[in-house]
C-alpha cells in the first residue's frame, strides 16, 4: 500500500474476502526493520482463528523526519486509516499500542481496542531507558541499542550469561528507527483520549515487565487492563495460552468472533 509516495508494509492474516467478517488493523511496535507481523503471531493467530480478517502493518513505515512527536505519527496515520476500510478492531503492541490509544477519538464509537504493553502515558523510569536506547541507536551503535532493548523486553528476573547477547554490527536504517521509535515514547500521556473511548477495550501487561507496566495503561470503568504475572513486554510469547484465551474471550463478550 502506498501513500504520498511512501510504501506501507503490511501483511494480511485470516478471511481475507469472508461476509461479515470482522476486520482487526494491528499497528507494530519499534522494531529495527519490518518482520512481516511476526512480532504478534501468537495474537494475529488467535483473532484470525476467531474468523477476523486481520492487517498488521509496520508504524514505522509511516514516519519520516518531519515527524517528532507521537502525536505527529498518530495524525499521519489517522490521514492513513480510510486506506484500511472499516476497522472493528484496533490492535496495537507497544509503540504501535500508543499510537493505537491516541487514534481512538477518530474511530467510530463502537470500535474495539486490543493492546499489549501499549503505553498511554510515560514515566521518568520508563523514558530514561528508552533514552539510553535511542541515544546508543542515533551515536551509530545500533547493535548494542538492540541487544539493549532485548535485555528490556525480558522479565525484570531474567539472567543473561555473560556475553550471551553478541551487539550485531551497525545498520543506519535500523538505528534510525530504533532512535525515532523510542524518542516518541517519551513525554506521551493519553489518558482522557482513552478514557473517553466509549468502546471496548482491554489492555494486556506483564507484571514484571522493565519497560510498559501496569502504571503506564489508562482505563475507563468499561475498559479492562490485566496484568500477566512474572511477564515482560511480550506477554504474548511468554504466556501464550493465557494472552490468548484471554483475546478469545474478549472476542466473544464483544460480539467480533464468528
Amino acid at each position: 500500500m502506498t501513500t504520498t509516495g511512501r510504501t506501507v508494509p503490511a501483511a494480511v492474516f485470516g478471511p481475507e474476502t469472508a461476509a461479515g467478517a470482522a476486520h482487526a488493523l494491528v499497528l507494530a511496535p519499534v522494531t529495527p526493520r519490518w518482520d512481516g507481523g511476526a512480532f504478534f503471531t501468537p495474537v494475529t493467530q488467535a483473532l484470525a482463528e476467531a474468523g477476523l480478517r486481520v492487517t498488521v502493518v509496520d508504524t514505522l513505515s509511516a514516519w519520516d523526519e518531519e515527524i517528532d512527536s507521537l502525536a505527529a505519527l498518530a495524525d499521519r496515520w489517522r490521514q492513513l486509516l480510510p486506506q484500511y476500510g472499516p476497522v472493528d478492531l484496533l490492535c496495537g503492541n507497544a509503540l504501535g499500542g500508543a499510537v493505537a490509544q491516541a487514534l481512538l477519538p477518530h474511530l467510530a464509537p463502537h470500535t474495539a481496542a486490543l493492546l499489549v504493553s501499549g503505553p498511554a502515558r510515560s514515566s521518568t523510569v520508563l523514558e530514561a531507558r528508552l533514552t539510553e536506547i535511542a541515544d546508543l541507536a542515533a551515536s551509530g551503535r545500533s547493535g548494542e541499542a538492540l541487544a539493549l532493548l532485548n535485555r528490556r523486553v525480558q522479565p525484570h528476573d531474567r539472567r543473561f550469561e555473560p556475553g550471551a547477547d553478541t551487539p550485531e554490527p551497525h545498520d543506519p536504517e535500523a538505528g534510525r528507527r530504533l532512535a525515532a521509535g523510542m524518542r516518541m515514547l517519551c513525554g506521551i500521556d493519553l489518558t482522557d483520549a482513552v478514557r473517553a473511548h466509549p468502546g471496548p477495550l482491554l489492555q494486556i501487561v506483564g507484571g514484571h515487565s522493565q519497560l510498559v507496566g501496569h502504571r503506564h495503561t489508562a482505563a475507563a470503568d468499561h475498559h479492562r487492563v490485566h496484568v500477566i504475572p512474572g511477564a515482560g513486554m511480550r506477554p504474548h510469547f511468554e504466556r501464550t495460552a493465557e494472552v490468548s484465551a484471554l483475546v478469545g474471550t474478549f472476542l466473544q463478550e464483544k460480539g467480533l468472533s464468528t
